[in-house]
């Protein structure tokens, strides 16, 4: 591998809200904030370096089109879809900034969004402090995978008020990539009624099990009044500081819309964060490679040593990202007592109920880090296990 990704980095007493908060400056493992302990690419370092090292930090103008390039190349290259330039406009983070300027463009107060629960909790709190209702449509958990109920879905899409859907493309913490067919249906129904999709599509470079990732910008026609797309290189590549993300939105009223709102505020853009994300994009398809290499070993190491030093922890092998979802109802804890159970190991998971009322026995887990770090954490974990008679 060109990239290290055994390398042991100390992000303690870095301002580092995953080690120095939710682990409490050390005193916890923590798996649960989905960033990754992974250095960014060498080409990404060098470059935020160039930028540094001139020491001039004024103004910037923002370098449209080797932004609009670095995407339509991405696109192009990982996703095979053909993006227009026209097509892509700048936003500060997604859900600091894509999400709530989208709310803003194309809602008013009171307005409906459905979301796919267990989903992202980020979601429900940008809705509601955005004085929008979130309405759930939960997925249906059979057979130790998550399915979209396609009936309630369409009764919630012709409630009174509902104008969008928000649909976490892959799917945030289920781990499940939709399907092509799944997707034409969801499309076809808010086609129906008259409602938005918004795609969050950050976890889509992080696919496996050889399956195929489809964007709903395959589904969409040009100048298409449904669907709007939301993305950002910071999952893959350990941006999330930069809080520079992108939308992708064919339709020019809609566009100009989420424009609009841009202006209004007077936001300018990361002058780091971009050249980063245009060199990442640019420069490093290869960490790609590597990372879900790594992450995948690591997803079947975890696996394995749960199906046999924990059995009474379930979990599924998921379709992307680096983030288990584990179900641990066979130890019969609630959400407070598990979160106490992982604690008392060491540990600081995600809670399960945090994403959705009916997933209070579930945990999220974060396995992007070193082999060492994970394999530290499980035996911790199951010394508690033990130690408490599971």
């Amino acid at each position: 591998m060109r990239h290290n990704f055994d390398e042991t980095i100390n992000r303690i007493g870095t301002d580092s809200d995953k080690w120095d908060n939710e682990g409490k400056s050390g005193t916890l493992i923590p798996l649960g904030i989905a960033d990754t302990d992974y250095r960014a690419p060498s080409e990404v370092l060098d470059a935020v370096r160039g930028k540094v090292d001139f020491g001039v930090f004024g103004y910037g103008h923002f370098p449209h089109d080797r932004f609009t390039d670095a995407i339509k190349g991405w696109y192009g290259r990982h996703h095979k879809i053909d993006i227009r330039k026209d097509q892509i406009s700048y936003a500060p983070g997604l859900m600091t900034g894509a999400l709530w300027m989208f709310l803003d463009a194309y809602t008013n107060p009171g307005d409906k969004v459905v979301i796919q629960t267990p989903v992202y909790a980020t979601f429900k709190r940008v809705i509601e402090n955005f004085k929008r209702k979130a309405i759930d449509n939960p997925l249906i958990f059979r057979e130790g995978d998550y399915h979209i109920d396609f009936e309630d879905l369409e009764d919630k899409l012709k409630m009174p008020d509902v104008k969008i859907l928000l649909v976490c493309n892959p799917a945030n913490p289920v781990g499940r990539v939709w399907t092509k067919e799944e997707m034409q249906k969801m499309y076809d129904l808010c086609r129906e009624n008259h409602v938005i999709i918004i795609s969050d599509e950050i976890h889509s470079d992080m696919i496996h099990k050889g399956l195929p990732f489809h964007s709903f910008l395959e589904i969409c026609e040009e100048e298409d009044q449904n669907v709007v797309v939301m993305n950002s290189p910071s999952k893959t590549f350990n941006l999330a500081s930069f809080f520079s993300a992108y939308v992708i939105v064919k339709n020019r009223n809609l566009k100009k819309a989420f424009d609009d709102i841009y202006k209004k505020y007077h936001f300018d853009y990361n002058y780091l964060g971009v050249e980063a994300l245009i060199t990442a994009y640019n420069e490093c398809d290869y960490y790609v490679m590597e990372l879900n290499d790594y992450l995948q070993s690591n997803i079947d190491f975890s696996i394995e040593y749960i199906n046999k030093h924990l059995p009474k922890l379930k979990v599924q092998y998921p379709d992307c990202s680096y983030l288990l979802w584990v179900d641990c109802e066979e130890l019969g804890l609630n959400s407070e007592g598990l979160t106490k159970f992982f604690e008392d190991s060491g540990i600081r998971v995600n809670a399960g109920e945090s994403y959705g009322k009916d997933s209070g026995h579930f945990v999220r887990v974060n396995i992007a880090c070193t082999r060492s770090l994970l394999e530290r954490a499980l035996k911790q974990i199951k010394v508690n296990y033990d130690k408490s008679g599971f």
